[in-house]
């Protein structure tokens, strides 16, 4: 009898083992990222918007954004005069790896900003690129603004 349990526990130890090492693999594919924006203004907005950025993404790049709703000021759903922007980015690596989006749902108040952050596809090495975080954003000078957005890659 006692031969048959442990014959039973190493079959269920090897029949465990892959789902043991799936799950490390999809642990590690949790990757924190960080990308840091400079935006270079002009009189009728951005002239330059540049990244740099950490692995998983690319170093470097330009980046454009595409604002896609913004009600203004006390439109929102709690009337708090906030300003609420939803902007699609499209960054392009310098390195020539791909391009990667964004949708950025942000609150601010002209000044600064904050919100969340998707990243959802892209081209070349980051084609099947997902992750979520938070965007932080403000106004430096007159002609500058900063912002910076933290988060998880789960799928690159």
């Amino acid at each position: 009898m006692k031969r048959f349990s442990l014959v039973a526990v190493a079959g269920a130890v090897a029949l465990l083992a892959p789902l043991g090492a799936a799950a490390s693999a999809q642990a590690a594919g949790q990757l924190p990222f960080t990308i840091t924006e400079q935006i270079t203004l002009g009189p009728n907005g951005p002239v330059l918007e540049t990244f740099t950025s950490s692995s998983p993404l690319c170093p470097s790049g330009i980046f454009v954004d595409t604002v896609q709703a913004g009600p203004g000021p006390g439109q929102g759903p709690d009337h708090s005069g906030k300003l609420q922007l939803i902007v699609r980015s499209v960054y392009t690596c310098a390195d020539g790896s791909g391009t990667f989006n964004a949708l950025k749902e942000l609150i601010g108040d002209g000044t600064t900003n904050t919100g969340h952050i998707q990243l959802l596809g892209g081209t070349g090495a980051f084609t099947n690129l997902s992750g979520h975080g938070v965007d932080s954003g403000s106004l430096t000078s007159d002609t500058t603004a900063a912002a910076t957005d933290t988060g998880v890659v789960t799928r690159i």
